[in-house]
């Protein structure tokens, strides 16, 4: 069998040339990772801005209800206006008991006894204004989490890697 030899010049330029590629390809995919997880971590620190934004918001918001709950009538308003709910539970409700007592004179002024009514659409309008501020809360809560874990996105891949690394290491682990 014959062999073949290189010349042990040529095995030395060849590893500094297969060195000379792998550190520029390696370089360039340094630069290109350490600029993805620049935006990455810019994205992270902007969804924690505009999540503590928009808690702050929320808190001035309920703050702004609990000093002026008068506030709320105008959206109540807006959905007796658009759904006509409190006019029509009142007539649903009240129609034969009210013109019995108009027959037997009891009521002068229906129109009155109309507005001094139970008002369903300012109950609802309390709820769904807690409920969208919950929602909002929540929304907050989520872009904080989510902003943090973006803006500490080194520390995730880190731990990711050691937990990954050891389960290479120790394959028994898996099976339990």
């Amino acid at each position: 069998m014959a062999q073949f030899q290189f010349k042990s010049d040529d095995r030395d330029e060849i590893r500094q040339e297969r060195r000379t590629v792998m550190r520029e390809e390696k370089d360039a995919s340094s630069a290109a990772t350490d600029y993805m997880a620049f935006v990455v971590r810019l994205m992270g620190v902007f969804m924690l801005i505009v999540g503590l934004w928009m808690g702050v918001k929320v808190i001035v918001e309920v703050w702004a209800i609990y000093r002026g709950p008068q506030h709320i009538e105008r959206f109540a308003d807006a959905i007796d206006k658009g759904s006509n709910l409190d006019k029509v539970l009142a007539s649903l409700a009240a129609k034969k008991p009210r013109r019995s007592k108009q027959k037997e004179g009891l009521i002068d002024n229906p129109k009155q006894e109309q507005q001094d009514t139970l008002r369903i659409s300012y109950f609802l309008a309390w709820i769904i204004v807690i409920l969208l501020l919950m929602l909002i809360g929540r929304l907050a809560m989520a872009a904080i989490k989510t902003g943090g874990e973006l803006a500490l996105y080194d520390l995730q891949i880190k731990r990711f890697a050691r937990l990954l690394m050891e389960e290479v290491r120790d394959p028994d682990k898996r099976k339990k």
